[in-house]
């Protein structure tokens, strides 16, 4: 067996590949890495508004332009404009939502966790406290923090959220903190949460109202109704053979340790298998075969006699 050549000496390599082989720098692992902030990629409403709009319009020059529309056909189109603008309002609610939701998500975030800290304090100041007024005052505190933690957490999430807290340049003392003017939802979240009805405020529920029943649409029967006719067909197409009510016979359990033959001679000896075409057709010429008999023997003599 010949020696392997060594790298060196191979010369085969084509003009076209020799930079792949022959190169310096080694191939990157990684693609490089983009320069500057990624691109922000818009988000697609379930139901296209544009799509809804087109329809909305659609439907508002039809029922303006055409007077002469028969009055089925309006009172269709008035419902599907209803639909549409009914499902228009929705779609600008949830547009409205995501950006009141992007836009106050770091202040509701920092006042929760000031919230957080301040019931976590009161809660250390309790086990410390020794007399009951001071008991009695770090729990009214307490419920303070609990109602501004809900307050942050489930504050409406279509709405312009109100901080609870000076800004940052502000400089207030602890006193004028506790006595300063809570908004008006802070007394609604405090009512919601001895009511226990918190999530239905965080997103947008309000009192009176009233979730309208899911209603079930019923699909068409497509089977077409029989006619009498086709019925009474049927029954006289089942009366002479009676092979409807074989199909539905159960076949009794068979042997299947005996061969074709045996098992076709033991059916005709149980009478399961009926082997000739006679025993299959109804006697059909049987009476006639007896009035030849009765014929025959009430004859009063003939040709032959």
């Amino acid at each position: 067996m010949a020696a392997k050549r060594s790298h060196e000496d191979l010369d085969g390599i084509h003009e076209s590949r020799q930079p792949q082989v022959h190169r310096d720098d080694p191939k990157p692992a990684k693609k490089p890495r983009r320069e500057g902030p990624p691109k922000i990629r818009k988000q697609v409403h379930a139901s296209s508004v544009n799509a809804v709009k087109k329809r909305i319009r659609d439907v508002t020059r039809l029922l303006s332009r055409s007077e002469d529309l028969p009055a089925d056909v309006r009172l269709e189109n008035e419902r599907a404009l209803a639909a549409y603008q009914q499902e228009l309002n929705a779609a600008d609610e949830e547009k409205t939502r995501q950006r009141m939701i992007k836009k106050y998500h770091m202040v509701r975030f920092f006042e929760r966790q000031k919230a957080t800290r301040t019931l976590k304090k009161l809660k250390k100041r309790l086990l410390e406290a020794t007399t009951g007024e001071e008991v009695e005052d770090i729990k009214a505190q307490m419920h303070i923090a609990e109602v501004d933690l809900h307050y942050a957490h489930s504050y409406p999430l279509n709405e312009r959220y109100v901080s609870l807290y000076p800004p940052k340049g502000a400089e207030e003392s602890e006193d004028k903190q506790k006595d300063a003017v809570k908004p008006p939802m802070w007394a609604e979240i405090e009512r919601r949460m001895e009511e226990g009805t918190l999530k239905e405020l965080r997103y947008g529920v309000r009192e009176g109202h009233v979730e309208k029943p899911k209603t079930v649409r019923q699909k068409p029967a497509t089977t077409k109704p029989r006619l009498a006719s086709e019925t009474q067909n049927s029954k006289k197409r089942a009366e002479p053979g009676e092979r409807v009510g074989q199909k539905e016979r159960v076949p009794e359990p068979q042997d299947y340790t005996l061969n074709r033959r045996e098992r076709r001679k033991a059916m005709i000896k149980t009478g399961a298998l009926i082997t000739t075409k006679a025993a299959k057709k109804p006697a059909i010429h049987e009476p006639m075969a007896n009035e030849v008999d009765n014929d025959d023997n009430g004859s009063d003599g003939g040709f032959f006699e």
